[in-house]
Parts: C-alpha cells; sequence; structure tokens
C-alpha cells in the first residue's frame, strides 16, 4: 500500500512539474513518388533513394528534392556532357547538410556551389547521420570518386548520441525508422581509450507503463541519461574525429570541421587545439526567422545563406585557395 501511495504521488509531482507519457507517433509525411526517401544500404547503414522527389508536410509545406543515382543531394543543375572535371569539395553532414524542408536551390551547400563554381560541390548530408555515418560514407566516396580537393564535416553536439547509438538517440530514431531488419553502426571507446565499431539492430526497448506513465517515463529519462554519462559519447566523437582527420592527413586531404549548431563550441575549440581545422558556421536557431517554424523546425533558407558565407569565407583562407585551379 504504501508503495503504490508513493508511486500515485510521484505520478502527480512529475505530471505538475511538465514530465508526460512517452509518445511517438510518426508525423504524416508524404513522399512522391514511391512514399519513401530512405533505403537501407548494401553495406550496412542507411542512405537516401535517388531520383527526384516532392516532400508534403503535416500542414501541407511542400518542397523538392532532387537525389543523384548515388542518393547524395545535387548542389547544381545538371553540367554538360563532357564537362571538365573539377577538383572536388565534400561536406558531410546530417539533415542540416541536406537541407530537410528546402528546395535544393536554398541548401548551403549549393549556395557553396554558387559561390566556389571551380570546384564540385558533393552534398553528403544524410538525415539521422552522425560522425561515424559520415566518415562511412567518405570512405564509400573515395571508392567512387578518389580523394577530394578538401573534405568539410558539419558537426553538432546531437552527433554524439548517433555516434554511440545510446538509449537517447534509440529513442528519437527507432520510432520513425520504417527500414525493416536496419542495422545501426555505432562506436565506443575501450578500456586503453580505443575506438571499437560495432553495429546493432535499430531497435528502442520501451520500459513498461512508460506510455502510460509521467513518472515512469521521467525514471526512463534519468536512466538514459546516466548510461550516456557512462558511454561518454563526446569523447567518441573526439575519437572520431581525431581519426579521421589523421587519415586525411596522411592522404593530403584537408580536413575541415564546421560547427553547424550553437553547442559545437567546445569541440570547435578541442579541434584547434589538436591541431584540425575548424570553424564556427552555426547561427541561433532560437531566431524564428533561422528556422521553417511553424512548419517544421530545421535551419531555414536564410540560415542556409549563413551557412555558406561563413564556410565560403573561411574556406577561401584556410583551404580552397591553394588548391590548384583546373586548367
Amino acid at each position: 500500500m504504501a508503495l503504490l501511495v508513493a508511486a500515485a504521488l510521484g505520478e502527480v509531482v512529475a505530471r505538475v512539474s511538465g514530465f508526460k507519457p512517452f509518445a511517438a507517433e510518426p508525423a504524416n509525411i508524404r513522399v512522391e513518388p514511391g512514399g519513401k526517401l530512405f533505403r537501407a544500404l548494401p553495406e550496412g547503414g542507411f542512405g537516401h533513394f535517388p531520383g527526384e522527389f516532392q516532400v508534403t508536410l503535416p500542414d501541407g509545406y511542400q518542397f523538392h528534392v532532387t537525389h543523384g543515382t548515388n542518393g547524395l543531394r545535387f548542389t547544381h543543375p545538371p553540367r554538360p556532357a563532357g564537362a571538365k572535371p573539377r577538383p572536388e569539395l565534400w561536406i558531410l553532414g546530417c539533415s542540416l547538410t541536406h537541407g530537410w524542408s528546402l528546395n535544393d536551390e536554398d541548401t548551403y551547400p549549393w549556395r557553396v556551389q554558387t559561390a566556389l563554381p571551380e570546384f564540385e560541390v558533393v552534398n553528403g548530408g544524410v538525415s539521422g547521420y552522425g560522425t561515424l555515418h559520415q566518415r562511412l560514407l567518405f570512405q564509400e566516396l573515395l571508392k567512387q570518386r578518389g580523394k577530394p580537393a578538401v573534405v568539410v564535416v558539419a558537426y553538432g553536439l546531437f552527433h554524439d548520441y548517433r555516434n554511440t547509438y545510446v538509449r537517447i538517440w534509440q529513442k528519437g530514431f527507432a520510432p520513425y525508422n520504417r527500414l525493416p531488419d536496419l542495422t545501426y553502426p555505432f562506436a565506443c571507446l575501450g578500456a586503453a581509450g580505443e575506438l571499437i565499431y560495432d553495429a546493432a539492430p535499430a531497435t528502442y526497448s520501451e520500459w513498461p507503463l512508460q506510455r502510460q506513465s509521467a513518472l515512469v517515463h521521467w525514471l526512463e529519462q534519468n536512466a538514459n541519461l546516466a548510461e550516456e554519462r557512462r558511454v561518454q559519447s563526446h569523447l567518441v566523437s573526439r575519437a572520431l574525429l581525431a581519426n579521421w582527420a589523421g587519415a586525411c592527413m596522411k592522404e593530403g586531404i584537408p580536413f575541415v570541421v564546421a560547427g553547424i549548431s550553437s553547442d559545437a563550441a567546445p569541440m570547435l575549440e578541442w579541434c584547434r587545439t589538436a591541431s584540425i581545422k575548424a570553424v564556427d558556421i552555426s547561427v541561433p536557431l532560437t531566431d524564428p526567422e533561422n528556422t521553417n517554424a511553424p512548419h517544421d523546425g530545421h535551419p531555414s533558407a536564410k540560415a542556409n545563406r549563413a551557412y555558406a558565407e561563413k564556410l565560403v569565407a573561411y574556406l577561401k583562407v584556410e583551404t580552397v585557395g591553394r588548391v590548384s585551379k583546373p586548367e
């Protein structure tokens, strides 16, 4: 009886404090044609389907997306047949780099391409990606396209959870995943601080009564935070970036970390102390003009203009200005 009374009191306190039971209902997003934008990749993980798509959000807001045969988003109109190859600038990231909720020409990689026409800009942004997934895509692009002239890795603090696939991110990803039997690559640190790579089913195990009880949901949230502290996702992200930067240095590929969210500053500071080039391209997403609210919370066309301007200004000084232009 005492336990029941304590549980009931805890439930009241949790709800009065603003906590709610867990709810995860996929948004009613329409993708035409085909109804799908994502596919499972043969090598593991996921990516985008190739093709042209019209995406309609639940409130009716629409945007147009064009992916090449490799599933990566266009950064310019199709070039004429026989056009001379250009040195390539790869920008790797998540949905912020892909440009979710924007038309092709409003994404910041498209604007970088416009500002740097002597380069071929590759938009390696994929919704849901973290640093590890960007690295895996980078390895695939190396096989397909050879070495780039420059690689830019767009980083946000929220990528830390994606890199380790802790419950905090499982909770935000798995309930909305519609790819059956998807495996999710992740990394962790070994006893000696070395990187260990693995993959797991893209699932999330809910606690009993989590959808009915605010108290249970609050307890689950605190357990998830304790797991993240134990796993030290931020240190995993540091190790991933250091490993990637070192590999690029050996190959003579300029490597830049671009902080795309305002919470990226500590990582950028660490990168500079580790002799990794880093630039802050973020804008405050607390400003309504920098998001597509109320349709979607992703960065607006205005924010993407700022991303491009900051990134281009940095690259012209630090990297692309030193790359030989094609004849």
